[in-house]
């Protein structure tokens, strides 16, 4: 018998760091049983397409290759789930505003769904962060996805080397120099290539 995958939610910044280097990022299972298989909201083209940054900074993205990776791996909760998702959307929402947390819709649907499916949702936002940390979901960050994406033999460290280059020279880099050469030591175990 073999089980379902554990679904990993990437938020959009997620996604728009990881998906140009490692492509195709979504397709297909890694890991051992049960396998992990990661997926975006299904918003996330609907983020795109009408938000001007995104598509000056992230061009790529509406290539054809891109869009087909994605086609098949769009997360959206459907039947009772989409209640409980719809109702932890409004309380996050609600969290989130009392505590002066600016956390954009798409945010909180990836928030919502991890309560309502417990899935692992990947962020480098603080806020996001904070406010999955506070509800009990469990939230990784790019380094620690790209950690899990190692040691189940999706990739390599060149890899997670060539996508913090990428990052790099694209003023995008997951968080700060020094506490991203703090914890690629502590991931990897060897010094950071930036």
């Amino acid at each position: 018998m073999s089980l379902a995958p554990k679904v990993i939610l990437l938020d959009s910044c997620a996604y728009f760091r990881l998906a140009r280097s490692i492509h195709p990022l979504l397709a297909g299972t890694f890991g051992p049983p049960p396998p992990f298989s990661l997926f975006v909201l299904e918003a996330l083209d609907d983020e795109y397409l009408t938000n001007s940054r995104l598509k000056n900074k992230f061009e790529w993205v509406n290539a054809s290759a891109y869009r087909q990776d994605r086609a098949a791996k769009k997360y959206r909760c459907s039947g009772k789930w989409a209640a409980v998702a719809n109702n932890a959307f409004s309380f996050l929402a609600a969290y989130a505003k009392n505590n002066g947390l600016l956390l954009a819709p798409e945010d909180l649907k990836a928030l919502a769904a991890g309560v309502a499916r417990s899935l692992t949702v990947v962020s480098d936002d603080g806020a996001l962060c904070r406010v999955a940390s506070e509800h009990g979901i469990e939230c990784w960050g790019t380094m620690e996805l790209l950690k899990v994406m190692v040691d189940s033999g999706r990739i390599t460290v060149a890899k997670v080397n060539e996508v913090l280059e990428y990052l790099d020279n694209q003023n995008d880099l997951p968080m700060g120099r020094n506490e991203l050469r703090v914890r690629y030591r502590n991931l990897f175990g060897e010094k950071c290539p930036i």
